[in-house]
C-alpha cells in the first residue's frame, strides 16, 4: 500500500511541495488542500484597465536561485522581465527627492551623492561615513536591523533611508526586525567587516560581475507562474474550497480533519501562515504557542488609474518611499507603468500605493471608499495629480507579512523540535519561519516535501 501525503495550503509553497513529492516520488500518494475556493494564495493577478495586474508580489528576487530556476523548469523563460528602471525617490519633509547611486538595502555607501541627495542633513552624512572609522563593534547574534543601521550609520540613514525601504518590504518596524533574517547582506556585512561600508563595497564588487537583474517579473502577471506549475500538476489530488481544521496523531499515524472527511496520513506538509498552523496544530500545546507568538502585519495595497495626462509628475523612476516621520497613511507608491511599461499604453499611468505595516492599522478601521479616498489625497498631492480616477481597486493582506522579531530562527527551530518530538511526520513551510519571498517559500516547499519523502523512507 503507497504511503500517503498530505499537503495542507494551496499558496506558492504548497504548490511547489506537491510539485517536489510528485517528482522525487510519483508512487506517494499526495493530497494537497486548499481553504480558497482557488490556488495561489498571495500571488493573484486580476484584470485592471484591460490588463493583467498583480495584486501583489510583481516581482521575486534574483539573488536567489529558487524561483528563477522554477520558472525555467516550467518554460516560463520568454515570459520573464526585468524592471524598466531601478531609480526610487524617498519623500522628506513633503518633498520627493531622489535615492542616491551607491545604496545597498538602503545604506549609503558613497558620501558625495549622499550629501547630493539631501535626504539627511550633513552632519547625518558626515556621521554615517564615520562608520569607515569606528572600532569593530559587533555584538553579536539577535540585533535588529535599526539597531545595526543607528549603531554603525546614525538615526537619520536608519529612519529615512533604510526603514522606508526594508520595513516596506516587510511591512515592518526595522528596530524590531532580526538583522541576521531580514537583511542577510547588511548582517553579513557588519559580522565579517570592521566596517559597514567597507563589507558592503567588498560585496558589490563581487556582485557586479554579474549582470542579472535585482528582481524579475513575469509578462502576463505572477499568477501566470502559479497557475502553470498548476497545470504542471495536471491529475494530482489538488482539492479546493477544504479547509483543514486539526492535525493531530492517532493510532501511530497523522489524522488531518476537514469539515466533511478526515485523512490519515504519514506526512504532513504544513503550509499555512504561522497563525493558521498555531489553530491546526492545537494538538502539540508548545509549538502550537510558539507558533501564535509570530506576529503579522497587514498591508492594504490600492491600485490607480490615471489619464497620463492628469499626472504632473513624469514618474521617472520604479516609485516612492514614506518614511514614518511624515505621518501619512501612504507608506510606498509603486509606479507600475513606470516600473512595468507593458502594464500600461501611452494613455495611462498606473500606481500601486500600500498602507498599513507593523504599529500602523489605520488602513484596516476604512471602509475601500474611504482608503481610496485618503491615499488618493496623499498621493495626488505628492505626484501633481489632476483629474478623476479612471479606475482603482483595493486588494487587503490581512496579517500577511511575518515580522521576523530578533532570536526568531531559534524560535523557529523550537517549533521544529516540538512537532519531532511530539507529532513526528509533521513538517513546516512557508513565509513565516524560513524566508519572505517567492524565492523562499518555494526553497521551503521544496525543502518540507524532500523532508516528508525522507521522513517516510524512514517508516
Amino acid at each position: 500500500m503507497n504511503k500517503r501525503v498530505v499537503v495542507i495550503g494551496g499558496g506558492i509553497t504548497g504548490l511547489t511541495a506537491l510539485r517536489q513529492i510528485r517528482q522525487r516520488s510519483p508512487g506517494t500518494e499526495a493530497i494537497l488542500l486548499e481553504a480558497a475556493p482557488r490556488l495561489g494564495g498571495k500571488i493573484l493577478t486580476s484584470d485592471f484597465l484591460g490588463r493583467p495586474i498583480d495584486e501583489g508580489a510583481d516581482a521575486f528576487i534574483t539573488r536567489v536561485p529558487w524561483a528563477i530556476d522554477l520558472c525555467k523548469e516550467l518554460g516560463l523563460n520568454a515570459a520573464m522581465t526585468s524592471p524598466a528602471t531601478s531609480s526610487a525617490f524617498v519623500l522628506i519633509n513633503s518633498e520627493l527627492r531622489k535615492l542616491p547611486a551607491g545604496l545597498v538595502l538602503g545604506v549609503p555607501t558613497k558620501f558625495f551623492p549622499l550629501v547630493k541627495s539631501r535626504i539627511v542633513s550633513p552632519l547625518a552624512a558626515l556621521r554615517a561615513g564615520f562608520d569607515r572609522f569606528l572600532p569593530d563593534d559587533w555584538p553579536g547574534d539577535d540585533e535588529s536591523v535599526g539597531g545595526l543601521i543607528r549603531r554603525r550609520m546614525g538615526d537619520q540613514i536608519a529612519e529615512r533611508l533604510v526603514d522606508p525601504l526594508i520595513g516596506s518590504i516587510n511591512a515592518g518596524d526595522t528596530d524590531h526586525l532580526d538583522a541576521a533574517l531580514t537583511a542577510p547582506q547588511l548582517e553579513t556585512a557588519a559580522r565579517r567587516n570592521r566596517s559597514l561600508i567597507l563589507g558592503l563595497r567588498e560585496q558589490s564588487k563581487l556582485g557586479s560581475r554579474t549582470a542579472t537583474p535585482v528582481f524579475m517579473g513575469l509578462e502576463n502577471g505572477m499568477s501566470h507562474l502559479t497557475e502553470t506549475l498548476v497545470s504542471s500538476l495536471a491529475g494530482s489530488d489538488i482539492r479546493t474550497g477544504i479547509p483543514a481544521k486539526s492535525v493531530s496523531v492517532d493510532g501511530g499515524k497523522l489524522k488531518v480533519v476537514t469539515d466533511g472527511v478526515s485523512f490519515d496520513s504519514e506526512a504532513v506538509v504544513v503550509a499555512t501562515p504561522a497563525h493558521q498552523t498555531a489553530r491546526l496544530l492545537v494538538s502539540c500545546r508548545s509549538a502550537a504557542e510558539r507558533l501564535s507568538s509570530i506576529e503579522h502585519a497587514s498591508v492594504a495595497l490600492v491600485t490607480l488609474g490615471f489619464r497620463r495626462q492628469d499626472v504632473g509628475n513624469p514618474l521617472e523612476g520604479s516609485g516612492l518611499l514614506v518614511p514614518r516621520s511624515e505621518g501619512l497613511l501612504t507608506t510606498a507608491v509603486s509606479w507600475g507603468s513606470s516600473k512595468w511599461p507593458h502594464w500600461a499604453g501611452n494613455e495611462h499611468v498606473i500606481l500601486r500605493v500600500s498602507a498599513g505595516r507593523a504599529g500602523d492599522t489605520r488602513a484596516l478601521a476604512l471602509d475601500d471608499n474611504d482608503l481610496v479616498e485618503a491615499l488618493l489625497t496623499e498621493v495626488a498631492q505628492i505626484l501633481k495629480i489632476e483629474g478623476n480616477l479612471v479606475e482603482w481597486r483595493v486588494s487587503r493582506w490581512i496579517d500577511a507579512f511575518p515580522q521576523y522579531a530578533p532570536g526568531h530562527d531559534r524560535l523557529v527551530a523550537a517549533i521544529e523540535r516540538d512537532l519531532r518530538s511530539a507529532m513526528p511526520g509533521v513538517f513546516l513551510a512557508g513565509a513565516g519561519y524560513k524566508g519572505l519571498g517567492i524565492p523562499a517559500c518555494i526553497h521551503q516547499g521544496q525543502q518540507a516535501a524532500n523532508a516528508a519523502l525522507d521522513f517516510l523512507g524512514t517508516r
